[in-house]
């Protein structure tokens, strides 16, 4: 007496599995790429416009895979737009006369997308698996 079981369920979500992790960190980059350009649209109004430099200057810079992080850079080229993030002092005829407060414009907005992201990782994840054919719920 013996009995038949039926393992192609089981080889075709391998198969989905494989594919989802090598397609896993093309997801990620896009999804950090997504992330940045949400906060560079949080930053550019919250930086002052004067010339509309400092504001028209902020922009991706590279991403780089520190081990099991990926981290992208996000900078803006204005010679100025450290001393108005973080604030300066103000100096005159060598003596300071004052202090200029920081806008923290990045920061502020930085903070804002982390706060948000577990819950836009969860949905882009959750799109992504299905989009594989996998049911994550």
């Amino acid at each position: 007496m013996g009995f038949k079981v039926d393992f192609s369920e089981l080889d075709n979500l391998q198969d989905k599995l494989k594919i989802t992790q090598q397609n896993y960190e093309y997801f990620l980059r896009n999804f950090l790429i997504e992330m940045a350009n949400r906060v560079i649209a949080k930053t550019k109004p919250r930086t002052p416009k004067d010339t509309g430099s400092l504001r028209g200057a902020w922009q991706l810079g590279r991403i780089t895979n520190n081990g099991k992080m990926l981290e992208i850079e996000i900078n803006n080229s204005t010679e100025y737009a450290t001393e108005i993030e973080y604030g300066h002092r103000i100096v005159r005829n060598n003596v300071e006369v004052g202090y200029y407060n920081g806008r923290f414009m990045l920061k502020v907005s930085i903070d804002e997308v982390n706060r948000q992201m577990p819950a836009r990782y969860k949905k882009a994840f959750e799109s992504f698996c299905r989009g594989k054919g996998l049911d994550v719920n």
